[in-house]
C-alpha cells in the first residue's frame, strides 16, 4: 500500500505540473531567410511555323523566349519537347533532344530559340521548359543536377516524368 501512495503522489505533481506549466509569449521574428530558387517556367504548347531557307536547305524557325537568360544558359536547363500524333490519334510527347535522328537541331540564345530541321515538321505543337540552377555542385558538367538528375538524363526523359520528377 505504501508503495501505490508513493505512485500516486507522484502522478498528481506530474498532472499538476503539466497542467500548471503553460507556454511563454511568441518572441521576435528571426531574420528574413535568403530566396528560394526561381519557378520552373513553361511556354503554351505552339504549332512550329518553319519557313524553307534554299541556300541551307533547311527549315528553320526562331522561337522567342525571353524566359531564357545568360543566366539559365549558364547554370540552369532549358527543355524543348513536341507533340506527335500517331495513326490512331494518339498523342506523344518528345524530348526534342531525341529527334536528332529525325533531323530536328535547337540552338538556345538569350531571349531565344533557333529551331532547325530537315524536313517541315510545321503544325506540330512545340514547348520548352526553362529550370532556373540554384546550386552547383562539384565540377564539370555531369556534376550539375536538377532534383538528383543530371541535364543530359533530364533531357532524354518523357515529358510525363519530368513534369513528376518537378512536381509539376
Amino acid at each position: 500500500m505504501k508503495n501505490f501512495r508513493s505512485l500516486l503522489v507522484a502522478a498528481v505533481i506530474l498532472i499538476i505540473g503539466m497542467i500548471s506549466c503553460s507556454k511563454g509569449s511568441t518572441g521576435p521574428a528571426g531574420p528574413r531567410g535568403p530566396a528560394g530558387p526561381d519557378s520552373v517556367v513553361y511556354s503554351a504548347w505552339t504549332p512550329l511555323a518553319l519557313t524553307y531557307v534554299p541556300k541551307d536547305t533547311l527549315f528553320e524557325q526562331t522561337i522567342n523566349a525571353p524566359s531564357i537568360t545568360k543566366a539559365i544558359l549558364d547554370s540552369g536547363v532549358v527543355l524543348s519537347y513536341v507533340n506527335f500524333q500517331d495513326t490512331s490519334g494518339t498523342y506523344h510527347v518528345i524530348p526534342t533532344a531525341g529527334l536528332v535522328t529525325i533531323g530536328i537541331f535547337e540552338d538556345f540564345a538569350v531571349g531565344q530559340i533557333n529551331i532547325s530541321s530537315v524536313q517541315n515538321y510545321s503544325t506540330l505543337p512545340y514547348r520548352y521548359v526553362v529550370i532556373p540552377g540554384s546550386l552547383k555542385a562539384g565540377s564539370g558538367a555531369s556534376a550539375q543536377k536538377v532534383k538528383g538528375y543530371t541535364i543530359q538524363e533530364l533531357k532524354a526523359m518523357p515529358y510525363e516524368q519530368v513534369q513528376q520528377v518537378l512536381g509539376n
